[in-house]
């Protein structure tokens, strides 16, 4: 009997053995139920060091440290180290990146590309109440719920600026767009826009865009003021055309699937540390783009589109472009309450 007892324990010991094994060999550090268990973040975007991108990330490292005592760490992975923001997406929803940030949202669920319609928004103004402001809490609680049912936790949203034409040759008109050869990212939005617009968009990634551009691959592109120089391009494109024709919000977000595995109380440090860096990275644009506009006149032949054409792509636009994403309840809801915001 003593034997038997004696078998009995040791079966047990070597159980809670093994469960102790398996929890420190995992990828991820165990969670207690409250915020002294040290944690290690890995955040990634596909932009430069001086990129809008990196300010986010570096400030979402200093207030989740700081709100953490340093319990939490964060590893910034810029350049696309980790992937292309294609990839990011993936790795966020599978649970192999714990954070991100890009304006990639239409990959995470194409509803979300109806924020990218052109000529959806008309000044820098709304697109900061609508991504920042109380005038924009309920746009955003409706766009986070359709992340949060994708596997993505959207920490926060904020304004890149808008989005101007660069190219090889000089573009005042809408018939310069016929045919042109131009880069967008793989955003069903703005490669059917610039379609119904004459041109010739080709999908390229933002990590592989300035070599896409000096090998000839593409012969223009469009991008905000901030990403144009954060990037170089005035190095490789002659041009730059403002059309102010559409802007493409960014967000940091978190994986679900490893959100799950943190405390309540680390959950809230990181939605603090994601509403702080978001709103760092809008006011860093707003600063930034506001400047740039001088820095970029001495290095590219700078032009502005016509009123005409402007208002002739915004027609082609409503007509044969925005009915094809505004198609169903929740797409309508958004856009409505985005064009109350003034």
């Amino acid at each position: 009997m003593e034997n038997k007892v004696k078998k009995i324990v040791s079966t047990m010991l070597s159980a809670v053995l093994c469960v102790s094994l398996l929890s420190g060999c995992s990828g991820k550090s165990s969670v207690s139920s409250n915020v002294d268990t040290d944690l290690v973040v890995k955040v990634a975007h596909a932009s430069s060091e001086e990129s809008s991108t990196q300010v986010v990330c570096e400030a979402f490292k200093e207030k989740l440290e700081e709100l953490s005592d340093g319990k939490i760490t964060v590893q910034i992975y810029p350049n696309a180290t980790l992937g292309s923001e294609a990839e990011m997406v993936e790795s966020l929803q599978m649970g192999t990146l714990d954070a991100g940030t890009f304006g990639r949202h239409s990959a995470i669920d194409k509803k979300l590309d109806v924020l990218n319609l052109p000529f959806l928004f008309e000044s820098d103004e709304q697109v900061e109440k609508v991504l920042r402001g109380e005038e924009g809490k309920t746009i955003r609680e409706k766009l986070n719920s359709i992340m949060a049912d994708n596997g993505i936790v959207a920490l926060g949203w904020y304004e890149t600026g808008f989005r101007e034409i660069t190219s090889n040759k000089k573009i005042e008109s809408l018939d310069d767009l016929n045919g042109l050869l131009i880069r967008t990212p793989s955003t069903d939005t703005l490669i059917k826009s610039f379609q119904a617009w004459g041109a010739a968009p080709t999908a390229v990634d933002l990590s592989e865009l300035y070599t896409s551009l000096k090998t000839g691959v593409v012969d223009a592109q469009e991008n905000p003021y901030q990403l144009i120089y954060s990037n170089k391009l005035y190095e490789v494109q002659k041009y730059l055309c403002v059309t102010n024709h559409l802007t493409i919000p960014n967000q940091l977000v978190f994986s679900e699937k490893v959100w799950r595995e943190y405390t309540t109380d680390q959950q809230e440090m990181i939605e603090k540390a994601g509403k702080y860096a978001c709103d760092k990275g809008g006011e860093y644009n707003i600063e930034k783009n506001s400047t740039l506009m001088d820095e970029l006149k001495n290095k590219m032949t700078v032009t502005y589109m016509d009123e005409s054409s402007i208002q002739k792509m915004k027609d082609i636009a409503k007509e044969n472009v925005w009915p094809d994403f505004i198609n169903d309840a929740d797409t309508e809801e958004i856009v409505k309450e985005i064009e109350k915001v003034k």
